[in-house]
């Protein structure tokens, strides 16, 4: 996050861009901090951080933004601190000395205020006891689920924990059990002892375990291995809004799906994680053209090898970092040109680490290591590097990431088709417009064209339905931020690639 250089973006005072987002809040004020800002504060600290600068005043009506300029800097700032410091406006300070700027714009006083993104297990940051998350431009009360989740992530590892007793052996899937063992022997990875019942084996998986909280101690059936190993009605009477879905589609823009894994539907009725994996690896896999692809030395590529391992990394990271208890489930989508992975709870990290590999921090430690026993997912953090790698190699366009903080939900994008030259269509002078226009913005809506053309090229339905044309050709990139679709220039992904550049730069130094 960086601060804003208005001499840059404006020379009379008003502007459009860069308007307010996910991660940028303007707020209007004379002498004093205005009511909302410790909202905006916590919203930014509980999802990815931001930008806020006082000194703004937006124009709805004209969407734009005049730089009016703050009447008594040093006295806002004197608030600032005090209240940054006071337990009855926010829980625990957040704000740095540095990540404080006064800036001039032609004799105005702008104040710009870095918001660092708190670490998962440091939220919520709350303002006047109430807990705010950001979604699109706008600060939002944290609903009982999101409560629910900054309480949960509070602790390293969810999954360990004891059920009650009344969860036995009976509530285990008996042929997962059996076939994991038998994976554990054929690979011999983690020797076992062989005449092991099928309780001892699960005793010295960590599948139960002593709960060392009474003076006799009775080994109890933990979280994870409900979820890992469970019969599907056994694990919705502990996880009520446990769903795991794989679904496959014979286009990138068919809505009814040709192939489907449903945890509970008549064709699978106890799902759990481990049969759900089995199952829907081979059709991850078995979905992979096996194409004959040539380097410049004429020998055949790893392009088969290296998609379905970032398949393969992509679906295990979406089944040991999901948070079952929320209120959607984990989800596959299989379609010509790409895998998605979308599950429950959002990164503990960022996405230039998880794709560089620098840590990792596991929601479910239980499930993460039962994977690791038979011999998938063996290093820790090799994951995002997997996929990024797949990537490089085989030319591919980027892998994409994205966090919904609304629904609480990380997705991740790993494309099949390499890099495509947009598409030669023939332009017309909507089309035209809409390119020039997107030339000179970062990002818009539909909304920004609307008002930007003045119907000069047609009704807000012309407008969307060109827009969707240059998606479809690969001239603009289109991304939901919030309630509505945010188009920028198609640049092939110039944040990824840097991070492509900085990835091997740390492979060459430490090498």
């Amino acid at each position: 996050m960086n601060f804003l250089n208005f001499d840059k973006i404006t020379s009379d005072f008003t502007f459009s861009k860069p308007a307010e987002s996910i991660n940028l809040e303007y707020k209007s004020t004379s002498w004093k901090l205005p009511k909302t800002f410790w909202e905006t504060v916590s919203s930014f600290a509980n999802t990815e951080g931001g930008l806020i600068v006082l000194g703004i005043t937006e124009n709805k009506k004209e969407k734009t933004f005049s730089i009016t300029g703050v009447d008594n800097a040093d006295d806002i700032l004197t608030q600032l601190f005090n209240d940054n410091n006071n337990p009855t406006c926010l829980n625990r300070p957040i704000i740095q000395n540095n990540d404080v700027k006064i800036d001039q714009y032609k004799g105005k006083d702008i104040i710009q205020i870095i918001i660092n993104s708190e670490p998962y297990n440091s939220r919520p940051i709350t303002a006047f006891g109430t807990a705010y998350v950001r979604t699109g431009d706008g600060d939002r009360k944290a609903t009982n689920d999101q409560l629910k989740f900054f309480a949960v992530e509070s602790q390293t590892e969810i999954d360990t924990y004891l059920l009650p007793s009344s969860y036995t052996l009976d509530d285990l899937d008996l042929s997962s059990i059996n076939k994991y063992r038998d994976q554990i022997s054929e690979k011999g990875i983690v020797p076992l002892q062989e005449n092991l019942d099928t309780k001892e084996f699960l005793y010295s998986l960590g599948v139960f375990r002593k709960n060392r909280s009474n003076n006799n101690p009775e080994y109890q059936l933990t979280d994870g291995g409900l979820l890992f190993f469970g019969k599907y009605i056994s694990i919705t009477d502990r996880f009520p809004r446990f769903q795991l879905d794989y679904q496959k589609y014979n286009s990138d823009t068919s809505i009814n799906w040709i192939d489907r894994v449903s945890a509970g539907d008549m064709n699978f009725p106890s799902l759990n994680i481990y049969s759900f994996y089995n199952i829907v690896l081979d059709k991850l896999i078995a979905s992979v053209p096996d194409k004959f692809i040539q380097d410049k030395n004429l020998s055949r590529t790893s392009y088969y090898s290296d998609i379905t391992s970032a398949a393969k990394e992509a679906l295990v990271n979406s089944l040991m970092h999901a948070y079952y208890d929320g209120s959607v489930g984990v989800k596959i989508v299989d379609r010509p040109s790409y895998f998605e992975f979308t599950n429950p709870g959002v990164m503990r990290v960022s996405k230039e680490a998880f794709l560089r590999g620098q840590y990792s921090s596991i929601r479910n430690t239980e499930i993460a290591t039962l994977f690791r026993r038979i011999g998938v997912s063996e290093t820790a953090a090799s994951g995002g590097p997997r996929i990024l790698e797949a990537a490089i190699r085989n030319n591919l366009k980027d892998p994409e990431i994205s966090i919904d903080y609304n629904m609480n939900t990380t997705k991740i994008r790993i494309w099949k088709s390499t890099t495509q030259p947009q598409k030669s269509i023939e332009l017309n002078s909507t089309q035209e417009f809409i390119l020039n226009f997107a030339k000179l913005q970062k990002s818009f809506d539909i909304q920004d064209l609307v008002l930007n053309s003045a119907e000069k090229y047609g009704k807000e339905s012309i407008l969307r339905k060109n827009v969707n044309l240059l998606v479809d050709s690969r001239y603009l990139t289109k991304e939901k931020e919030g309630r509505k679709y945010i188009y920028r220039l198609n640049n092939q992904n110039s944040y990824l690639n840097q991070v492509k550049r900085i990835k091997h730069l740390e492979d060459n130094l430490l090498n």
